[in-house]
C-alpha cells in the first residue's frame, strides 16, 4: 500500500494507442485474483467487503476490475480519484484504508505507465465506480551484506489492494499562442519585470482567476538551440504562488543556477512549459496545481500548492 499510495500522492505526473483493460477486464497476471470478490459498503466513508481464497499467492504484478461501475470511462492524461483499501494476503484481513478521506488522484500519464503499467493499463478504460483488485510485484531481496550473490527472487506479495475509482477529472493541458495572446490581452496573465541586479519581480493580476492549462510568456526570446522534453537544461528561476504572489523559491535569491531534468527530474509543468524554447530565452510560465504539487496542501506535503508561476531564464540546454 505504501507504493502505490507514495506514487498517488506524487502524482501529482505521452498518449498510447490501444491500451487499458483487456476484454476480461484485466491485466497483468491476473489469474491469482479470481477468487476476490467485493461487496460495496452503502456507507460511501467505509471500505467495501472484501473475500478471497487465502492465502492468496503471487509474486507477480496483476489487476482485474471485480466490479464494473457505470460511470464514464477513463481516458488517457486524467486524472482518476481514487479510494484505497490494504488485505493481508495470508488472513485476508484489512490492513488500512483511505474511504474516509478525500480520494486521490491517480494520473493516467506516462509517468504511472512507467512506475506502474498493470495500473495504468487497468485504469485507462474502466469505468466511474469500478472496484479494482491491484497485485503489485514485491521487489526482490538484496543479497547479504558482503555477498556477490545476485538478489533474491520476489517473494509472495504480502497484501493486495482494492481501489474504487470515484470520479476522473482531465489534466490541463499547454495552451496555445493564441490563448495566452488572448489572456494577455484579458490582464488574465501575470507580468514580471527585472531589476538593475537582473531579479525578477512576478505581479499577479487582481482579480483574475488562474488559468485552466500552461500558459508560456516570453519575455525575452534567446537564439540557442532549441529545448525538448527530454533535455538537461541549466536555468535560473522564481517561483510565486498565484494566490498570495509570495516568492517560495529563487535560485536568483542564491545567486546560482539549477539544471533540470525534463525527462522526469521535476513537476510536469515545467517540462511542457520549458520543452519548444531556445535557449537564452527568458519565460513566464503559469503551471496549475495539477501539474506542479497538487492542488490542496495534502496533496502537496510541506511544498507550495495550487497554481504556481515561474520565470524562468534558460542558460544553457544538453
Amino acid at each position: 500500500m505504501r507504493k502505490l499510495l507514495s506514487v498517488v500522492a506524487a502524482a501529482s505526473m505521452l498518449a498510447l494507442s490501444g491500451c487499458g483493460a483487456s476484454e476480461d477486464q484485466s491485466a497483468g497476471n491476473a489469474s491469482p485474483l479470481e477468487s476476490i470478490t467485493v461487496e460495496p459498503n452503502s456507507d460511501e466513508l467505509e471500505p467495501p467487503a472484501v473475500s478471497f481464497d487465502t492465502p492468496l499467492e503471487t509474486s507477480e504484478s496483476g489487476a482485474r476490475i471485480v466490479v464494473e461501475g457505470d460511470g464514464e470511462a477513463v481516458t488517457e492524461n486524467q486524472n482518476v480519484n481514487v479510494s484505497l483499501a490494504a488485505f493481508d494476503t495470508e488472513t485476508g484481513e484489512i490492513i488500512g484504508d483511505t474511504f474516509d478521506q478525500d480520494p486521490r488522484p491517480l494520473p493516467t500519464t506516462p509517468e504511472l505507465k512507467e512506475t506502474l503499467p498493470v495500473v495504468y493499463e487497468i485504469l485507462v478504460g474502466a469505468k466511474v465506480g469500478s472496484y479494482i483488485a491491484v497485485a503489485q510485484e514485491p521487489a526482490a531481496q538484496p543479497p547479504a551484506e558482503g555477498s556477490s550473490s545476485a538478489p533474491a527472487a520476489p517473494e509472495n506479495a504480502t497484501e493486495i489492494l482494492v481501489l474504487k475509482i470515484t470520479g476522473v477529472e482531465d489534466i490541463p493541458q499547454k495552451l496555445s499562442d493564441d490563448e495566452v495572446a488572448q489572456l494577455e490581452e484579458d490582464g488574465a496573465l501575470p507580468s514580471a519585470e527585472f531589476d538593475e541586479a537582473g531579479k525578477p519581480a512576478i505581479t499577479i493580476p487582481e482579480g483574475q482567476e488562474p488559468p485552466q492549462g500552461v500558459a508560456v510568456q516570453v519575455l525575452e526570446e534567446g537564439d540557442g538551440a532549441e529545448v525538448t522534453s527530454e533535455s538537461t537544461v541549466t536555468v535560473k528561476y522564481s517561483g510565486v504562488r498565484w494566490d498570495d504572489g509570495e516568492v517560495f523559491d529563487s535560485s536568483y535569491d542564491r545567486g546560482e543556477t539549477f539544471d533540470a531534468d525534463l525527462a522526469g527530474g521535476v513537476i510536469q509543468g515545467w517540462t511542457m512549459g520549458l520543452a519548444g524554447e531556445k535557449v537564452g530565452s527568458k519565460v513566464l510560465v503559469t503551471i496549475p496545481g495539477e501539474l506542479a504539487y497538487g492542488t490542496t496542501e495534502e496533496e502537496a506535503q510541506g511544498r507550495p500548492a495550487g497554481t504556481l508561476v515561474f520565470v524562468v531564464e534558460i542558460v544553457e540546454a544538453k
